[in-house]
C-alpha cells in the first residue's frame, strides 16, 4: 500500500547499509556528504553503490544517491562517473548540494531527477525556481530557516520540500578534518577516527564531529509537532542517521513511522514510551533546530508535561 508520506534516511556505506533494518523507511540516500576517505564511502566505491541500489530496490526502497556538500574540481571526474553508475543501476533521483553538479547532472544525465539538499542553502522561494530551472524537483531548505519561513516557500513555489524530522542537524563542513590531528594522540587512524562518537562541548553548547563535518549536539526532534507539518502539506521527511547506529537507525523510524499513521488515523497524541525511546538515543538531548525562529539547542513543546518529561533536553550533559 502507497503511503501518503515519504520517511527518508541516509547511510554512508554497504556495511551500514546491510546492517540497517528499513522496514519503516521509504527511501534513502546513499553515501557520506563530507568526505571522499569516509569509510567505503558509497560516492567512491561504485561496485558498493550498485549493490546498494540493488538492494534497496529488492527491499522495494525508493533508492537515491546523495553528492559532496563542498566538491572541488579534482572530484567532478569521479562525480560523473557516480552520477553514470547511479542512473545505469536504477536511481530514483540524486541528491546535489553544489550548482556544478545540479548543471552537470541535468545537462549530462537528464534522466536522473534532482533533489537539492540542505548545503544548497534555499532560503527563498525565487532560490528554488531557479533550480527548478534546472531540473529540481525537491528541496531541503536551509536548516536556518523556521517553519514559517519555510511554509511562505511552500505556497509561494509549491515545490514539494523535504524536511529534517529527527537527528542531528548539518551545520557545516569543511576541507580539512581536525580530526587528523588526533592520530597519534589516541593511537586511531583515518577513516576510523570519525567512526567514533565525538562532541565538541562548551557548557551548555555541543557539537558532534564527524571530522570534515559538522553536526548539532542534540538530536532535532519533531515529533510533537507532525500535526502542524502535515496540516501545512509537508510529505517528505528525513531522519538524519549518517552518523548513527542500526539500532537508531531503526528504532527511530519505528517512532515516527507509528507517530505519522496516527496522525494522519486523527489521532496527534505522542505515548511516553516514544519519548523515552527518543530520549535514550539522544546522547546530549533534543531540539528543534532552527523551526521556531529560536536557539537551534531550544526545545519549544506543545503541552508542558513533555517538556516535564524530558529533562535532557533544556542543558547538555557534563
Amino acid at each position: 500500500m502507497t503511503r501518503s508520506f515519504e520517511l527518508n534516511t541516509t547511510i554512508a556505506n554497504l556495511r551500514d547499509l546491510r546492517a540497517s533494518d528499513l522496514r519503516d523507511y521509504d527511501g534513502v540516500y546513499l553515501g557520506d556528504t563530507y568526505c571522499r576517505l569516509y569509510e567505503a564511502n558509497f560516492l567512491e566505491q561504485l561496485g558498493d553503490l550498485k549493490e546498494g541500489l540493488r538492494i534497496l530496490r529488492d527491499q522495494g526502497k525508493r533508492a537515491y544517491v546523495t553528492t559532496y556538500a563542498a566538491p572541488r574540481n579534482d572530484f567532478l571526474p569521479k562525480v560523473r562517473k557516480m552520477l553514470e553508475a547511479s542512473a545505469a543501476a536504477g536511481a530514483e533521483a540524486v541528491e546535489v548540494h553544489n550548482l556544478g553538479i545540479l548543471r552537470i547532472a541535468h545537462e549530462e544525465f537528464p534522466e536522473l531527477p534532482v533533489h537539492v539538499g540542505g548545503f544548497a542553502n534555499i532560503y527563498t522561494a525565487a532560490g528554488a525556481e531557479v533550480l527548478r530551472g534546472f531540473g529540481a524537483v525537491r528541496f531541503t531548505p536551509n536548516y536556518e530557516l523556521s517553519l514559517d519561513e519555510i511554509h511562505e516557500i511552500t505556497t509561494t513555489c509549491g515545490a514539494p520540500l523535504e524536511l529534517l524530522l529527527h537527528g542531528k542537524m548539518p551545520l557545516g563542513v569543511s576541507d580539512y578534518c581536525f580530526l587528523l590531528d588526533y592520530e597519534e594522540k589516541w593511537g586511531v587512524k583515518c577513516p576510523d577516527l570519525c567512526q567514533k562518537e565525538l562532541f565538541l562541548k562548551q557548557g551548555d553548547w555541543a557539537m558532534k564531529s564527524l571530522g570534515k563535518g559538522v553536526l548539532s549536539g542534540k538530536d532535532v526532534c519533531m515529533l510533537e509537532h507532525l500535526p502542524r507539518l502535515l496540516a501545512e502539506g509537508h510529505r517528505h521527511f528525513r531522519i538524519e542517521t549518517v552518523s548513527e547506529s542500526p539500532e537508531y537507525r531503526r528504532e527511530v523510524a519505528a517512532v515516527y513511522h507509528a507517530a505519522l499513521e496516527r496522525v494522519i488515523g486523527g489521532d496527534g497524541n505522542v505515548d511516553e514510551g516514544s519519548w523515552e525511546m527518543l530520549r535514550r538515543h539522544a546522547r546530549i538531548g533534543l531540539c528543534n533546530g532552527f523551526y521556531f525562529g529560536r536557539s537551534g539547542m531550544d526545545y519549544a513543546g506543545i503541552r508542558p508535561e513533555a517538556l516535564g518529561s524530558l529533562p535532557t533536553i533544556s542543558r547538555a550533559e557534563s
